[in-house]
């Protein structure tokens, strides 16, 4: 039995100084990690075009009706990204295009990863997360068949 245990250890030293183990058991660097381009993580503006970091997005690319500006990004990273800034949304009263734009202060988070078509080194951020710590844009929510405006503290979109 001894002598089974070393001409074992003996095969695996050959194999494991020849790299065919070592690569085999990933205890040797290949090609392709060596190559390979780090992980970048962003977001994708109206143009479909990667991002990172900006100081403004646009939620709503049809007519630039809602997003964030004057962001300043506290993180970004592979699980989360995180900012203060300014959300504005167009009130759309009497309509869209001649109604006010309002300003509130918010912090915003985003996570949730997915890979980025034609980019295979991006991972884009898909969920947006904007809380609002003081003046709270109105949503409208139909409660026993009539609509009703609400202040919620969050709001939750896909980007």
């Amino acid at each position: 039995m001894r002598n089974g245990r070393s001409k074992i250890a003996a095969i695996a030293a050959a194999a494991l100084a020849a790299g065919g183990l070592g690569a085999a058991l990933g205890l040797t660097p290949s090609a392709n990690a060596a190559t390979a381009k780090p992980l970048t993580y962003v977001v994708l503006n109206c143009n479909l075009k990667p991002a990172v970091e900006p100081s403004s997005y646009v939620l709503a690319c049809a007519d630039d009706g809602m997003g964030l500006e004057a962001a300043h990004w506290t993180s970004w990273t592979s699980h989360l990204a995180s900012a203060y800034g300014t959300f504005y949304e167009n009130t759309c009263t009497p309509n869209c295009a001649d109604g006010k734009i309002n300003h509130y202060r918010a912090l915003v988070t985003l996570y949730d990863l997915a890979a980025v078509k034609g980019h295979p080194s991006d991972r884009q951020y898909v969920e947006m997360t904007v809380i609002f710590p003081s003046t709270r844009p109105p949503v409208y929510v139909q409660e026993n068949g009539k609509v009703v405006k609400t202040f919620p503290l969050t709001q939750t979109f896909q980007i």
